[in-house]
């Protein structure tokens, strides 16, 4: 996911205060200041700040990822209907994830704010559920309004800290061998970096341990892409904050494969929700063919030079 602009970040922050984080949730520094978001032009976001850690997205903790809408046949049985418990939704999941684990994970997701670009990050991991010891190929494509900005793969050994959606900047894979693509320059580098991408919640891991948390609502059925679908919805709300992310999943009704997910992070702001950025993400599961393991290489266009390093590793 882009990272979040500072006064978006410093928002969070007010929303789980910790110390040194000022203002508090229910200030009206902080209202003012979720004001002044939805006020602000929105311009091509900022770059990364590079450490030695990288991950494709901020934890879930403070995701600021939303829903656009698309044609989902949705209905909702309500009290008393014929949904599926709870439980049983969350053995499904797990199985199929674990059953899919040495799989391809493909996702698009698509970002939109008020204003501003729409952002696209496609993104490839394989294995999708990586164990300690094992190599991870992640690749991270991304697109502003439909232009491709930066292609790149990070390959790296996965340890126990990378397996957890949060670390500690000192902890984590040490290094990577990285392949990166720069559209704007029209060059690319291959290099090994300790500066290391790591899924984030870009990878499968972030549904499947909020899934393993129970911490959700069955809430209707449908169809996407055609496929029979079982909706699942949660909410999170960082501490006693102004801000509210919520969640809808839909996951394939036979296979229990997810198929498409949207998220919208909202405010309040006094008595009004003030919707502060929307996103909907597509997924699919591909089996390791030499084909599908193919696309975990970013491309390189023709005329494109290859220098000794990138700017961003």
């Amino acid at each position: 996911m882009i990272p979040l602009d500072d006064d978006l970040l410093t928002a969070l922050r007010a929303g789980r205060p910790g110390t040194g984080c000022e203002p508090s949730a229910a200030s009206p520094e902080a209202t003012a200041m979720l004001t002044q978001i939805m006020r602000t032009p929105r311009g091509p976001a900022p770059r990364w700040t590079r450490r030695r850690l990288l991950l494709a997205a901020i934890p879930a903790t403070a995701a600021a990822a939303a829903a656009v809408a698309l044609a989902v046949s949705v209905t909702s049985s309500g009290p008393g209907g014929n949904l599926p418990m709870a439980s049983s939704v969350r053995t499904a999941v797990l199985d199929a994830f674990s059953r899919d684990s040495g799989d391809v994970f493909a996702m698009t997701q698509t970002i939109r704010r008020a204003r501003g670009p729409v952002l696209t990050q496609r993104a490839w991991t394989y294995p999708a559920f990586p164990v300690p010891g094992q190599q991870v190929r992640f690749r991270l494509f991304m697109l502003r309004d439909g232009v491709p900005v930066e292609d790149t793969e990070s390959i790296y050994i996965q340890d126990a800290a990378a397996s957890r959606l949060s670390m500690k900047t000192t902890q984590g894979p040490r290094s990577a061998e990285i392949i990166d693509v720069e559209y704007a320059t029209r060059t690319w580098s291959r290099q090994r970096s300790s500066s290391v991408l790591l899924a984030g919640s870009l990878s499968p891991r972030l549904i499947r341990d909020e899934i393993a948390s129970g911490r959700f609502t069955v809430t209707g059925t449908g169809h996407v892409r055609g496929r029979p679908a079982i909706e699942i919805t949660w909410s999170y709300s960082p501490g006693h904050g102004p801000l509210i992310m919520t969640t809808t999943l839909w996951v394939d009704a036979h296979s229990y494969v997810p198929l498409r997910s949207t998220t919208t992070m909202q405010a309040r702001l006094q008595s009004r929700h003030v919707v502060l950025e929307t996103s909907t993400t597509e997924y699919h599961i591909l089996p390791p063919t030499p084909a599908n393991l193919d696309l975990l290489t970013p491309p390189i266009p023709p005329g494109f030079t290859r220098t000794p390093g990138s700017p961003h590793f």
